[in-house]
């Protein structure tokens, strides 16, 4: 009806994010439970966007088998780039017939957000842009900078301000981005590529390239600290449950039905099957204030998010983490400000 694609990319190493990547591709790590492919595929639906394309390449099995298992994943089309990852523009040239005459939507699959994909393509279409990003109000310190002129349109992507126009403000990159199909012709048509240099191309011969400025809820989650900091930051909002299910969190757990749910300061919790494992099969949230208590078995808070089916070798007291299904935790080395899963202790102070 809107005449416009999805696009998660999902195809990249998550080396930054090691050893939580070891065994699973970024986009299938779990925030609160969901995995991050699946809170992807929610920001689409929000904009009434149901033709969707996934790439992979790095345990592209485990993307594959993340789509079968989403309440959102049905009918997506999965491209696998083999033998090699096909890159940052690369990615796009296998599914160009695919897409057809449709704006294309593209979603990093390794960010959270609250990004308005509707309000961002209807900004997209206001201005007749040939590409649009979606931008934060500051720059991101590792990355290239967005400039930006007083109207939004975007001067160049780099260390640097543009030499000529301005003022220029630099922005940081929010990971999507929306693009009409003859963008894709800056692009090489086969092999591993870089947008940015097809955002160069663009902009140097006078198309229309904007910005949309997003001010709600963003985190990369790169690293494990910044995956850590993420969840904690869900904490710090004003408005948790509104979050939650603007995040599409809530209705992940409620296609799964399982429990995501806020465990008050001094309560107890335990599960049928186990004195170790929180109430439900997916995710807890433990309150900000206060400890939770499992049989004495365990304390956990402020600021912990529980997977049930954890195991310890002994009492154990944690705060500010995230404890995934499976970890098995050594009560004589535990750490606050870490992650456990099932094989790792990581620590991100």
């Amino acid at each position: 009806m809107n005449n416009a694609c999805g696009f998660v990319l999902a195809a990249g190493f998550g080396t930054r994010l090691r050893p939580l990547t070891t065994a699973l591709p970024k986009p299938m790590i779990r925030f609160f439970g969901a995995p991050l492919l699946d809170l992807a595929l929610f920001r689409f639906g929000t904009a009434g966007i149901s033709n969707i394309a996934v790439n992979a390449h790095y345990l592209a099995h485990e993307i594959e088998s993340g789509l079968k298992a989403s309440p959102w994943g049905k009918d997506v089309k999965l491209s696998i780039e083999s033998p090699n990852i096909l890159g940052r523009g690369g990615a796009y040239i296998p599914l160009r017939k695919w897409f057809g005459k449709k704006t294309i939507i593209a979603y990093n699959g390794d960010i959270i957000s609250d990004i308005d994909v509707a309000a961002a393509l209807a900004h997209h279409r206001e201005k007749r842009a040939l590409a649009t990003m979606v931008v934060l109000p500051k720059p991101l310190g590792r990355d290239n900078a967005v400039y930006c002129d007083a109207d939004g349109f975007i001067g160049s992507i780099a260390k640097v301000p543009p030499a000529f126009g301005g003022p220029w403000t630099a922005r940081g990159f929010a990971c999507l981005q929306i693009l009409e199909p003859e963008f894709l012709d800056f692009l090489p048509q086969e092999g591993e590529s870089d947008i940015l240099d097809a955002y160069a191309q663009a902009t140097a011969q006078g198309h229309v390239v904007t910005s949309f400025v997003h001010l709600g809820f963003w985190h990369d989650l790169g690293s494990p600290a910044q995956l850590l900091q993420a969840h904690l930051d869900v904490f710090k909002s004003p408005h948790v449950r509104q979050l939650v299910a603007a995040l599409g969190l809530e209705a992940f757990h409620e296609a799964h039905q399982s429990q995501l749910k806020m465990i008050a300061t001094g309560d107890s919790w335990h599960d049928k099957e186990s004195a170790l494992c929180v109430v439900g099969p997916s995710s807890v949230i433990l309150g900000k204030e206060g400890f939770a208590r499992s049989r004495d078995a365990a304390e956990l808070g402020p600021l912990v998010i529980v997977e049930s089916g954890f195991s310890t070798s002994g009492p154990i007291r944690i705060s500010r983490s995230i404890i995934y299904r499976s970890a098995v935790i050594d009560h004589k080395t535990t750490h606050n400000n870490a992650i456990y899963d099932h094989s790792h202790m990581i620590k991100c102070d």
